[in-house]
């Protein structure tokens, strides 16, 4: 079973991973459509339990801002596509995953 940490972080890492993409080198990853809105409706979903994660960021808003760059297109507008970029990124460093140690911990064994 995927706990509500690992679905978000998951979530956020795929949406990073396409928005990253295309912001650094214009590469579109194949299915970015499918892929933001997948985490749109993850990050719906978790809100419902947690409506600000990672450092104050609103899963609600965040859902909609990729939805609207999955509507809209990847070139769309490049501060909306940085403040995503900062938001998802802010969500995987931030959030711990349970049993999953950190780089700053001193015990790596699982």
């Amino acid at each position: 079973m995927v706990t509500l940490e690992q679905d978000l972080v998951r979530s956020a890492a795929m949406a990073r991973d396409v928005i990253e993409s295309y912001r650094q080198s214009h590469i579109t990853v194949s299915g970015w459509i499918l892929l933001l809105e997948e985490a749109a409706q993850s990050f719906t979903r978790i809100s419902a339990q947690r409506p600000v994660v990672g450092g104050a960021v609103p899963l609600a808003q965040l859902a909609q801002a990729l939805s609207v760059t999955a509507e809209e297109g990847l070139l769309a507008d490049h501060e909306m596509l940085d403040r995503l970029s900062r938001d998802l990124r802010s969500i995987v460093t931030n959030t711990r995953i349970p049993g999953i140690p950190r780089p700053e911990d001193e015990d790596w064994s699982f």
